[in-house]
């Protein structure tokens, strides 16, 4: 491991328990504001030697708030990365604007409280609690979602707790850089036993998997002639050639037909119903005009008996009754 010194004065050991104790916070902090890990750790890096030079003239109280105040005004931290991504369950960061981002991520993943976050911000408190709003995840009416919170802060703690150890690493890599005041360069990856072993087991499988290929390209081309290689074609459906060399063509299948059964018998009708003309008032009922007369019928003789004589009539026969 190679070093270029620039400042070897020890660091005091309430500084290095600070660092230790915010370096994975502040690295989660910085992959999911910009979207790339090894750009958060640049930023994160940057932070911790700037807090380095700062932290001697602060006190301890304040350090929280100046940390996250030079974390997030880092410049790789206030937009977004060219290949910046979030998936899986950070796919709810993707939507906000960066400023609004940072709110909500100083709260889940640093873990600070509202008026810490707002003064790492340069917010007031009204202003801090809009951005939040801003970023919080919201459903597809446009309402703040509280499933969706709690589902990013919990993919967030787990995410804390499984750092991998290649990260973590490197975490410490820039926390004694920092606490140094050196640049470390980190040693090259030696090739032994452990890297030459899994690239025999790739070279297995990869010859394995060009065997089995070429197996079943040689069956695919096998059953698509039909025959294996060697065998002789012939033509089992053609008989005998003649003497002209002509193939004669089999004979004409015999070919046999059968007569189709009998169609069965149409269904009888119910017997006992009775047609519309068997009713007993057919002839009235088919001749709506002679209905009408009909129900008028005890008038009409009435009238036509008298009572619709001329009233003249009537006084004549009066008089020679007199």
């Amino acid at each position: 491991m190679t070093s270029s010194r620039s400042d070897s004065s020890p660091a005091p050991a309430a500084l290095a328990a600070f660092l230790r104790g915010c370096e994975r916070r502040g690295a989660v902090f910085a992959e999911l504001q910009c979207g790339d890990a090894d750009r958060g750790d640049v930023a994160l890096a940057a932070a911790l030697r700037a807090f380095r030079g700062k932290a001697a003239a602060l006190p301890m109280a304040d350090w929280p708030v100046r940390f996250w105040t030079l974390l997030a005004a880092t410049p790789q931290l206030r937009v977004d990365g060219p290949s910046a991504r979030w998936a899986g369950g950070f796919a709810a960061l993707a939507r906000p604007a960066a400023a609004d981002r940072a709110a909500l991520l100083l709260r889940l993943a640093g873990g600070l409280q509202e008026a810490e976050a707002a003064a790492a911000l340069g917010l007031d408190d009204a202003a801090y609690r809009d951005a939040l709003a801003r970023a919080c995840p919201r459903d597809s009416l446009g309402h703040p979602d509280a499933g969706a919170w709690r589902a990013l802060a919990e993919a967030i703690q787990q995410h804390l707790r499984e750092l991998p150890d290649h990260r973590l690493a490197t975490l410490a890599r820039l926390r004694e850089e920092a606490l140094a005041g050196i640049r470390i360069t980190p040693p090259a990856p030696q090739a032994g036993p452990a890297t030459a072993v899994p690239a025999a087991r790739r070279r297995y499988w990869i010859l394995l998997l060009a065997f089995l290929l070429l197996a079943a390209a040689g069956a695919g081309l096998w059953w698509w002639r039909g025959s294996p290689p060697g065998a002789t074609t012939s033509l089992p459906a053609v008989s005998a050639l003649s003497d002209e060399g002509v193939a004669a063509l089999p004979p004409d299948p015999v070919i046999t037909s059968e007569p189709l059964p009998a169609t069965d018998a149409p269904v009888g009708r119910a017997a006992g119903i009775a047609t519309a003309d068997a009713h007993a008032d057919f002839a009235l009922l088919s001749d709506p005009e002679g209905e009408a007369l009909a129900r008028e019928a005890d008038f009409l003789a009435w009238y036509v008996a008298g009572a619709g004589a001329p009233t003249s009539d009537a006084g004549a026969a009066t008089d020679a009754a007199r």
